[in-house]
């Protein structure tokens, strides 16, 4: 008896070989395949009359075949042509086949016998008009049996499914696969909602959702079952972080903390800026979250140059002024050296030990063994890391705080994984990539959310500019004469045989001997060893480079209030965050700063990053733009959530839908934290099957 975690090897027509085509589409069992949707869907209810049809434009056809040939083109190209008429007139059907002289079998076999004349078909394809004839360049026929009652077409008369599909598999095969799939198997899909909740919402059954997802009558059906399986997807997201977030409220840690002002007051004093209202009621937060009996758990974001380093090196401080060790964990080395150089320069002169951990450095085995023997002692009070933190020969010695950068970066194992090191510390997690705070509670349902909505006091917005080289070159020569600094940012850090891009090692050596030749230019990148970067840091930050040649390494961590203007050669090629944090660099000073994107933007997409880069300044709405345009997936990355990829809901148009799950989620964990009530049993089921393993859940109750 084959059920839904059966093996689509073993479905009639499928066998090892296609079987392991599937598999590259994340198809292993008859469940997997009833929870592969459409993409889109083609309206095939209604043919078109022959004698209507637009070149230029695709359209369904019925009718009946009067004549056939086939044509060679050349050595290996042919094409079979079909007459078709419908008593409106004639059209055309062509289909094209590679065909060697020399195969032994006939590539349009198949087709001459579907086609034989007074047989009726379906074609669908985009008209042409050629050589004085209509024309239908096919892509999908089906037969058709105007003399059989009981026949119904799978591919045309009705919404047809269009699923994304992998090399080697074929539209109208894996259509017909899923039609004996749906029709054998829909009814074992889980339904996880009570019939008191499918009542409350109007939603349809489970297995008539997964009916009309596949095979909708009409549109309205399929945006009934797509609602109705998008509200499971984000019931079951939002279940799992409430159970996470509940336990997480339910542990008692270890730590309690006071505010002695031994480190924090000194710290507040050397500061050359005073904190803004919204960073002192973001630190408020924190500080009351740290003194609760449980562990925080809270997602610390803000808009570039918004001053959440101080927000987070104030809570470091709290921490280690009470005995306890820190650590920050950022995604990659480069940001972490550069938060372990800033986070130096505000520390100088307070009593604070702190250590640099990278996988660079654990080359360096006797550094490393140091470095390490100092953190099991509790001698290092910081450390600053990538990975390398998360690695088994890493041990505190009494851990109670951790800091992670750009969150959306890392996996929530990852972060799993380091709380693992020491008994219900305290978490705060960083983004820079601003986005509705809806939708952060969804994505971080399990922590609390605390959002710095402002920019630090004398920040002047940043006047953006698509303008030419010339015109760029002018300005920081302008500038750079004032007294300012400038950066120029490249995509490359050498020249490429593949990409026809400038590169940073070559330009910079060109324009210190040409365009800037009369101005101190220095040079970043990467690859620099890692001492070299920190001195071209300094350097520029201290005035000695008039003009900072770079790659994106200055995208987050530089902060320069003298710098003035950035200028972003072949910006078409960067995506809206990056073009942000780099545009995040400047404007840090109460003088007025330009950012000048270079480039040719061919794509539409490019255009719309240009458009929005030089109409505003609000992370937000940019974040929102680039969701727009890049989708959920490539915005925040396909498993850095612990949540499989959402395949019927949508971030950004679902908002309703996860409100919702999100408080029926809360009602019921509320009711029935374990999910041991017969309503709840199929929902627990899902849970364990999907989450086990994800956001360190392994059980429930």
């Amino acid at each position: 008896m084959q059920t839904p975690d059966t093996s689509v090897q073993y479905l009639k027509g499928i066998g090892p070989h296609r079987a392991k085509l599937l598999s590259r589409m994340g198809i292993g069992t008859i469940h997997d395949l009833l929870g592969y949707f459409p993409r889109e869907y083609e309206d095939r209810r209604y043919p078109a009359k022959i004698a209507t049809l637009i070149p230029g434009h695709k359209a369904v056809i019925l009718g009946k075949v009067e004549a056939s040939e086939t044509i060679r083109l050349n050595a290996s190209l042919s094409v079979f042509k079909a007459a078709i008429t419908d008593g409106t007139g004639i059209v055309f059907a062509l289909f094209y086949r590679k065909a060697s002289p020399y195969a032994r079998h006939d590539v349009f076999a198949t087709l001459k016998e579907d086609f034989k004349q007074g047989n009726y078909v379906f074609v669908y394809g985009q008209a042409e008009i050629n050589f004085g004839e209509k024309q239908l360049r096919a892509e999908e026929y089906e037969r058709h049996f105007p003399d059989r009652q009981n026949h119904e077409a799978i591919h045309f008369g009705h919404i047809v499914p269009v699923y994304p599909l992998t090399e080697g598999v074929q539209q109208k095969w894996f259509r017909k696969l899923m039609r004996d799939v749906v029709d054998n198997y829909s009814g074992a899909w889980a339904d996880i909602l009570s019939e008191e909740v499918v009542n409350r919402y109007g939603f349809p059954a489970a297995a008539e959702a997964i009916v009309h997802i596949h095979f909708p009558g009409n549109p309205e059906a399929a945006e009934r079952a797509r609602q109705r399986l998008a509200f499971d997807e984000f019931l079951l997201l939002e279940t799992a972080l409430e159970i996470v977030r509940t336990k997480n409220k339910s542990v008692a840690k270890p730590q309690r903390y006071s505010i002695q002002r031994r480190l924090l007051t000194p710290f507040k004093e050397r500061l050359s800026f005073s904190f803004t209202h919204a960073q002192k009621r973001v630190i408020n937060e924190i500080f009351a979250s740290m003194e609760q009996p449980e562990p925080m758990n809270r997602l610390l974001m803000g808009d570039v140059g918004s001053g959440k380093t101080v927000v987070a090196l104030s809570a470091i401080l709290l921490a280690i002024e009470n005995g306890y060790q820190a650590a920050m964990l950022a995604p990659t080395e480069i940001l972490a050296e550069q938060h372990f150089l800033n986070l130096s320069r505000m520390l100088d002169g307070i009593p604070v030990v702190s250590a640099l951990l990278t996988g660079r450095l654990s080359a360096r085995k006797k550094d490393k063994q140091e470095i390490l023997k100092n953190i099991a002692a509790g001698s290092v009070n910081l450390v600053v890391g990538t990975h390398a933190i998360l690695e088994k020969d890493v041990q505190f010695k009494n851990l109670a705080l951790i800091v992670i950068d750009e969150q959306h970066r890392f996996g929530v194992l990852q972060r799993a994984s380091l709380q693992q090191k020491t008994t219900a510390p305290d978490v705060l997690v960083m983004t820079a990539t601003p986005i509705p705070r809806t939708l952060a509670l969804t994505l971080y349902g399990d922590l609390d959310v605390s959002v710095i909505d402002s920019l630090p006091a004398g920040r002047k917005p940043v006047t953006t500019i698509h303008c030419p080289a010339s015109y760029a070159y002018e300005l920081v020569k302008k500038e750079i004469t004032k007294g300012r600094q400038a950066y120029i940012v490249y995509p490359l850090v050498e020249e490429s045989d593949k990409l026809e891009l400038k590169a940073a090692v070559k330009e910079a050596g060109e324009l210190s001997k040409g365009t800037f030749k009369e101005f101190h230019v220095g040079l970043l990148h990467g690859q620099l060893p890692q001492i070299r970067k920190e001195r071209v840091m300094a350097d520029f930050r201290a005035g000695s480079y008039d003009l900072l040649i770079s790659t994106t390494v200055i995208e987050v961590g530089i902060d320069v209030p003298n710098a003035t203007v950035m200028v972003i050669e072949h910006a078409d090629r960067f995506g809206l965050a990056t073009l942000h944090q780099l545009r995040g660099r400047i404007g840090r000073g109460t003088d007025h700063s330009f950012c000048a994107l270079l480039g040719n933007p061919r794509s539409e997409d490019a255009r719309k990053r240009f458009e929005i880069m030089t109409k505003t300044h609000d992370g937000f709405i940019i974040a929102e733009e680039d969701l727009a345009l890049r989708g959920p997936g490539e915005f925040f990355g396909t498993a850095q959530h612990g949540m499989p990829p959402l395949k019927a809901g949508n971030l950004i148009k679902d908002t309703q839908i996860i409100a919702r799950a999100k408080a029926l989620a809360h009602e019921i964990i509320s009711e029935d934290s374990s999910l041991l009530q017969p309503a709840h049993v199929p929902l627990r089921s899902e849970l364990l099957r999907f989450y086990s393993g994800r956001f360190g859940l392994s059980k429930i109750g």
